[in-house]
């Protein structure tokens, strides 16, 4: 059987500021949602949808510590890292549920805090209808 690989890359904002948390042992734990967004456009009429996707991801140890330091809510960020289920149960009020989220490995600050508040920067090599590439 071929082995598959399990690896995610996003590039997005981060929705919120980060929150820094140490298990007991002392390792650093960081959980963090990153937003994407993706301009489309509808073939019958030609105008432009954006659609918004949220993605959970958590990075652990010298990485967390140093996102953690270093990003703030809006924050242009790259991560990469395999996508994991994982399965909770809540001491509180007894629910249990899964979220994927994705296990960072890698992770870059792609933009400031500043240059995030601008509009989204599309990413897309398909041309607008009406305009050319020089």
């Amino acid at each position: 059987m071929q082995p598959y690989l399990n690896e995610m890359s996003v590039l997005g904002n981060l929705v919120s500021e980060p929150r820094l948390r140490y298990f007991p042992d002392g390792g650093a734990v960081l959980r963090i949602t990153i937003e994407t967004c993706d301009e489309t456009g509808w073939e019958c009429d030609g105008e432009d949808v954006t659609c918004v996707e949220y993605h959970d991801a958590v990075l652990y140890g010298l990485l967390a510590e140093r996102i953690a330091r270093s990003a703030r809510a809006g924050a242009r960020l790259w991560i990469c890292g395999p996508l994991h289920r994982r399965y909770f149960a809540d001491g509180l009020t007894g629910k249990s549920g899964m979220i994927c989220e994705i296990e960072t490995r890698q992770a870059s600050l792609i933009a400031s805090r500043i240059d995030s508040c601008l509009p989204y920067l599309t990413t897309s090599v398909r041309p607008r209808p009406g305009s050319h590439r020089v």
